[in-house]
């Protein structure tokens, strides 16, 4: 939604189809790494969409590779749009920013850990790319709604931990004064 929000505003403003493709493209294609991960590292087969959405909100995920979430990546082509001063190389990198920074707003509240650490690539190989190390989240914690569409868009919960049992009360009755 924030993409094509981004590529009407975009067309709107300076009228430039390069600019506005590559923008859509940097908010939408930076998400293929996380296909590439779950066929490359995780080794998943079931290539539904409904599994694929099941597998990543559920918080299976053992591994995060992510070469595309990074701000290593976000430096790189940077310099790159930068120094050749490339329209479609800005698009791309505007789309793919505003992409990344909806991810750090709203999968922060998923983890215990800095989200800000997490979507740096160097901080994930040194953690050997383990999302129980990165996030120390697991399946359990989290609740996903039945069916596709609410879970594409209303994502995963926190499920609340069960209320601890009161501590006994404390006896006042007797003093040591008695």
């Amino acid at each position: 939604m924030t993409t094509a929000a981004a590529c009407v505003a975009a067309a709107t403003l300076t009228e430039s189809a390069t600019l506005t493709a590559t923008i859509a493209a940097g908010g939408f294609f930076i998400d293929v790494d996380h296909a590439v991960d779950y066929v490359v590292f995780e080794q998943q087969r079931d290539w539904t969409p409904g599994a694929f959405l099941r597998y990543y909100l559920g918080g299976h995920v053992q591994r995060a590779v992510l070469v595309l979430h990074s701000y290593e990546l976000f430096a790189l082509l940077g310099l790159c749009a930068w120094w050749t001063d490339a329209l479609a190389l800005w698009g791309y990198l505007l789309g793919a920013l505003m992409h990344l920074a909806l991810d750090l707003v709203f999968n922060g509240e998923y983890t215990p850990r800095s989200i800000s650490a997490f979507y740096s690539f160097t901080y994930r190989m040194a953690h050997g790319f383990s999302m129980p190390a990165l996030l120390g989240q697991q399946a359990d914690t989290l609740v996903l709604p039945s069916g596709f569409w609410a879970a594409f868009f209303r994502g995963a919960t926190l499920r609340t931990p069960p209320p601890r049992p009161a501590a006994p009360p404390l006896n006042v009755t007797s003093t040591a004064w008695d």
